[in-house]
């Protein structure tokens, strides 16, 4: 298993920008394996192969929450294990707090950035497959918007959605605005949704391009929602789940024991990545 860590300069971004990837490439135990057979006299030709792996991989674009960054699923999950035991590439982007969307105000690009840009990028630079049915997009809290939000308004790029915990808040933003959290202040709100009375029903809400892609007849990814039931967006997740279902959309709702924090998203991401067609 192979962690490489890449700055390249983002085009929608404007700057360089980093991200961790994770690449099935090698394994311990091929290795043991190859070594067993070549001190027990076997020749280069009849030894295990080594490495096994040489892709196109299936891919999984991860996204953090807020004021995270690209080492946090490293840092806090078993993604290393999860990606080796499947043989999955995974990508992990810095979002910095953009909740992933176009800002084009500082030409902050996050939306084309995680749905196109990145997607283009990561494979000319690595053995990825190009099938949209092998590309999926998945991430927790804020990454979990911004993967619901993007997977959904490029759905021609990819084949199914991971959302852990969703910051869904497109639909009651007078009943989270606080000044207690950076996060939940009117001024950061509308500096990242813009005017908040026109949120909802726009292309920042997954509800209604849920509803759009399948009146299009665009393509419909697969949905994996997940929550903690003590989590305080668990009702705003139901309910968008819901919502989804009704327009066609298969998603794939679970709940936890727990709230909102990294012992819950260890086990949802297990179960999401066993989802996943792999």
């Amino acid at each position: 298993m192979a962690r490489i860590t890449v700055d390249f300069f983002s085009q929608a971004l404007m700057r360089t920008t980093t991200l961790d990837v994770i690449l099935p490439v090698d394994n311990v135990g091929d290795a043991m394996g190859r070594d067993y057979d070549l001190r027990h006299n076997k020749s280069k030709d009849e030894a295990a192969p080594y490495p096994r792996r040489t892709g196109p991989f299936k891919t999984l674009f991860l996204l953090h929450g807020i004021t995270g960054n690209h080492t946090d699923f490293i840092s806090e999950t078993r993604i290393r294990a999860l990606a080796e035991e499947h043989n999955l590439a995974v990508i992990m982007p810095s979002g910095y707090n953009a909740f992933y969307l176009d800002q084009p105000e500082s030409h902050n690009y996050y939306g084309s950035f995680v749905g196109e840009e990145l997607v283009r990028m990561a494979r000319s630079m690595f053995p990825l497959s190009t099938r949209r049915e092998d590309t999926f997009i998945g991430g927790v809290s804020m990454g979990a918007y911004g993967a619901l939000r993007n997977g959904l308004h490029y759905c021609e790029n990819f084949g199914a959605i991971v959302a852990l915990s969703s910051a869904m808040v497109v639909d009651g933003f007078d009943r989270i605005i606080s000044d207690d959290l950076f996060f939940l202040s009117r001024p950061f709100l509308e500096s990242t949704f813009g005017n908040l009375n026109n949120v909802m029903d726009s292309d920042k809400d997954p509800g209604r391009l849920a509803a759009d892609l399948v009146y299009c007849d665009r393509p419909r990814p697969r949905v994996f929602m997940a929550c903690g039931n003590q989590d305080p967006l668990v009702q705003a997740n139901r309910y968008l789940a819901d919502r989804m279902r009704g327009t066609g959309l298969e998603v794939d709702w679970r709940e936890y024991p727990g709230g909102h924090d990294w012992h819950l998203w260890n086990q949802a991401l297990t179960d999401a990545i066993n989802w996943l067609p792999l």
